[in-house]
């Protein structure tokens, strides 16, 4: 009995490691889209003065400070201590902030790529070579957010299951 409740602990803990993981993930998301608002500042101080370029990057920022705060902060889901109940809790709710994330991500991060048009072509020279880049980087990070939310959702279906069968098990005492 001693040997399976250091086993269920083991586990426990291996799950909420994993938990953590993903919550760091999320949290990189945040620092990327701020990372991204500062490239447009970056893009603004070099469009001289250009107020085409400079409100369409204006509009970008504007998308992604949205987006930060209506989908990548993490409410109530982070804890400083967890036990097996409030690890069930968190990771539905973790769940459903992925699913929320998930839905409008590549909207508001195409909205920002399609705002670095009007700098893009002055920079190249060319409209079309701009809508290339656009339409190449959008297209990149779509199949990178697809992949990425599939392990997260992944991720957290496994956890999940484990925790419900550990639960169970406690029970079962």
């Amino acid at each position: 009995m001693k040997n399976l409740k250091t086993k269920s602990q083991e586990t426990f803990q291996y799950q909420l490691k994993k938990f953590k993981m993903l919550i760091v993930g999320s949290k990189m998301a945040k620092a990327s889209s701020i990372f991204l608002i500062c490239i447009s500042f970056i893009f603004m101080f070099y469009s001289e003065k250009n107020m085409l370029v400079i409100i369409s990057l204006l509009i970008g920022i504007a998308v992604l400070v949205v987006y930060i705060v209506k989908f990548l902060l993490l409410k109530n889901i982070e804890q400083k201590s967890y036990t097996l109940q409030s690890l069930t809790s968190s990771i539905s709710k973790f769940k459903a902030y992925i699913r929320s994330r998930k839905k409008f991500e590549l909207l508001y991060i195409s909205i920002w790529v399609i705002s670095l048009i009007p700098f893009l072509s002055s920079y190249l020279g060319s409209d079309l070579k701009a809508i290339i880049a656009a339409i190449i980087f959008i297209t990149i990070t779509a199949v990178l957010g697809i992949l990425g939310f599939k392990k997260a959702t992944k991720d957290l279906e496994a956890i999940e299951t484990q925790l419900q069968t550990e639960f169970k098990t406690l029970n079962g005492l």
